[in-house]
């Protein structure tokens, strides 16, 4: 095991390349952007044998474990090189179809981590959409930032729901991801999606339990249903607990797909759903 002190995305991608095979297994689709951010911050850093290649990057007080590997096994010789002597919170996140996850977990619940949560993917195809209520509803701007980070910290996941960094915040803003509803100068209630080609995909939507009899949920919800001329497609991740809401999901012609996102922690404890 060898820690590589200099590093660039480029020799990630290459450790992609050199590692490709029928059995590569791997959880990095970290975007140039995001990764030299992390690198410029001196928060991330890189791990090798022959048949692996591990990255640690710091987040919200805990590390993110990235593996590109050809053979799982690799994952047992990382975690009693290194990973067993730290301390903190060490959480993955990786995704796939049921048989690509089945080893991956297996792997490392064999090896000091717990499932925390999961995720199932959820899709339908927009074959119409209806007129939008804009009242009450608005484009997320500068000087609501503050407060929008100030909700995420309180009311979000930081394991499961990837809590945006400052950065990623500025980027809803400047290509228009993000809409709050307020009728009081108060953020209510927002969400968050972005396109993909003819797909759109929700990331965040949330509701402040304070004002949860108000039905804004539903009402942001149309702007993701609706906003978008070349939108194909619509996806979004659901915890795969909260049956209520699959079921919900499914009434308004949502279907699962064999499509999970596995969340792992270092620590036996679950993740539990919020009362909003």
């Amino acid at each position: 095991m060898e820690q590589i002190l200099k590093f660039t995305y480029s020799d990630i991608k290459g450790e992609l390349f050199r590692l490709k095979s029928k059995e590569m297994k791997t959880n990095f689709f970290m975007t140039e952007k995001q990764f030299n951010q992390l690198l410029m911050e001196n928060k991330i850093q890189l791990f090798k044998t022959e048949k692996a290649c591990f990255l640690l990057a710091d987040d919200d007080g805990f590390k993110r474990l990235y593996f590109i590997v050809s053979d799982v096994k690799e994952i047992k010789s990382f975690f009693y090189n290194y990973l067993n002597k730290f301390d903190g919170d060490i959480s993955i996140e990786t995704a796939g179809n049921s048989d690509y996850l089945e080893s991956v977990k297996e792997a490392f619940l064999q090896n000091g981590f717990y499932e925390y949560s999961s995720m199932v993917r959820m899709s339908k195809i927009r074959n119409s959409v209806e007129e939008i209520d804009f009242e009450n509803i608005h484009l997320l701007t500068v000087d609501k930032k503050e407060e929008f980070q100030t909700l995420y910290k309180k009311y979000f996941d930081k394991f499961v729901e990837r809590i945006p960094t400052v950065e990623e915040i500025d980027g809803f803003i400047q290509e228009e991801k993000a809409y709050y509803f307020s009728d009081n100068n108060e953020i209510q209630g927002f969400i968050v999606f972005e396109y993909h080609g003819i797909t759109s995909h929700l990331r965040y939507w949330f509701v402040h339990p304070d004002y949860r009899e108000k039905k804004i949920g539903s009402k942001l919800i149309q702007l993701f249903f609706n906003i978008g001329d070349k939108v194909k497609r619509e996806l979004f991740w659901v915890i795969e607990s909260n049956k209520n809401a699959i079921k919900r999901y499914k009434h308004f012609g949502f279907i699962e797909e064999d499509m999970h996102n596995l969340i792992l922690i270092n620590k036996n404890k679950k993740y539990e759903e919020p009362n909003y």
